[in-house]
């Protein structure tokens, strides 16, 4: 388990240029490369979420499904008749991921993300 910690500088995007005469110059460089999806910010509570450090609502169903809220999305556990245990993790866009994990006879397991 690792405790991250965000960076948080006093002057962001700053860099310091050395040339080659040893002058020194500092820049101020930002992204504007007009991106079609910005992409899932890596930070702390990122990295914590993936070792399980996140805070969640779990309910459990009748049906024998657990249904766990996070900020970030809803994960639906579901386990099927066959032994097959389902889960099923909706973020707020709309987009999904499943992983199943299946029991083998052979006392194996495997796991197929969809």
């Amino acid at each position: 388990m690792k405790n991250f910690i965000d960076r948080v500088p006093v002057n962001p995007n700053r860099y310091k240029i050395t040339n080659e005469s040893g002058g020194i110059s500092y820049a101020t460089i930002e992204r504007e490369d007009n991106a079609s999806v910005v992409g899932t910010a890596l930070n702390r509570e990122a990295f914590m979420a993936l070792q399980g450090m996140e805070a969640s609502n779990t309910a459990f169903d009748a049906d024998g499904n657990i249904i766990e809220k996070y900020s970030t999305g809803v994960l639906l556990t579901t386990f099927r008749s066959n032994g097959d245990v389902v889960e099923t993790f909706a973020d707020g866009s709309g987009q999904t991921i499943t992983k199943t994990t299946k029991f083998n006879s052979d006392g194996s397991i495997s796991e197929v993300i969809s």
